[in-house]
């Protein structure tokens, strides 16, 4: 889910978090206050992710930068979904690394 919308770093963050908050939604069932925490966690990825992408650090810093902010993510949305639908979410994000392997 994550790796899909990447692609599309033209947007504004904000743009980004409601399509990827859309796309949690869908697979999760948001309540209503679950969206909006989302939505906030993931405005703030994606503002730090383009942020590193901007500074011009070596690829070894920023992808160590990045990975930071991909686990924040994921602690505070593991705080923000229950116990099942954290466990999908998580299933999702792995079907995703293995089609990015292939």
């Amino acid at each position: 889910m994550q790796n899909s919308v990447a692609q599309e770093k033209k947007q504004r963050p904000e743009e980004i978090a409601k399509i990827k908050t859309h796309d949690l939604h869908q697979l999760v069932d948001l309540t209503g206050e679950q969206q909006g925490e989302i939505f906030k966690v993931f405005v703030d990825a994606e503002s730090n992710m383009s942020a590193i992408s901007s500074q011009g650090q070596n690829i070894q810093a920023s992808q160590k930068t990045k990975s930071a902010v991909l686990e924040n993510t994921n602690t505070r949305i593991k705080a923000i979904l229950n116990p099942e639908q954290y466990a999908i979410y998580l299933k999702s994000l792995e079907k995703e690394k293995d089609k990015v392997k292939k």
